[in-house]
């Protein structure tokens, strides 16, 4: 694979994509914080809500089961009819189909919640900031990282076509990984698609160990409830 890649792009270019990896990080990392704003509060009280979880449910299954690329030309109308900028407005596109999966495990958690430490809050009148800081956040945390895992790995996915996006003659990029693979895979450049894709790859994993992976020990060892 690196001779493969070596044969016509050098060092700079390894640099120059290792670059737009970071920048893809962090589009990534800030969608991922900004779905779990929305989405945890939600998912708690849907999952303390058995009713509303059995309305809600199918209805977040149907919105994940959508192919969210539908929506991909709407976007770009907009986005060239209001002047906007893509690199800040394509950014949605990559979570669209994948915040989901940071609802369900959150609904999940709640769910799973036992009754007696409900009971035992509300006994101690619990309430506010600090039920959700010794209550609630503790106990759907591990089911959190499982969603935010599976969502920030399929944005990451997601980036190839979220960054590159075309509708007719309109053709928009943000900055990133994706768009450089798009590009390269529609260029037919095949070296800078395998760099593309080996650095994706090293970002996604590098991110696992150095982030998930403690998380997941973190939430095993001290917030795991039997």
């Amino acid at each position: 694979m690196s001779r493969f890649i070596g044969s016509t792009l050098g060092w700079e270019d390894v640099a120059s994509t290792f670059g737009l990896g970071l920048i893809t990080l962090v589009r990534v990392s800030v969608l991922i914080v900004l779905a779990s704003v929305v989405w945890v509060p939600i998912g708690v009280w849907t999952g303390l809500n058995p009713r509303w979880a059995e309305r809600l449910q199918p209805i977040a299954q149907l919105l994940a089961a959508f192919p969210a690329n539908v929506l991909f030309p709407f976007a770009v109308i907009a986005i060239v009819a209001l002047k906007l900028n893509p690199d800040v407005w394509l950014s949605p596109l990559m979570i669209l189909g994948t915040q989901w999966y940071i609802l369900f495990n959150v609904i999940a958690g709640a769910s799973a919640l036992p009754t007696d430490l409900r009971e035992a809050a509300r006994s101690f009148h619990i309430r506010g900031w600090q039920w959700w800081r010794q209550v609630a956040l503790p106990g759907v945390f591990p089911y959190y990282v499982t969603g935010a895992l599976t969502a920030a790995g399929g944005s990451w996915n997601a980036s190839i076509v979220a960054e590159a996006v075309s509708w007719g003659d309109h053709h928009l990029y943000a900055s990133g990984l994706g768009s450089f693979i798009a590009q390269a895979t529609t260029a037919g450049d095949l070296q800078r698609v395998a760099l593309g894709v080996v650095v994706m790859s090293i970002f996604v994993v590098g991110f696992n160990r150095l982030l998930w992976r403690p998380l997941y020990g973190f939430a095993e060892r001290r917030l795991r409830i039997d």
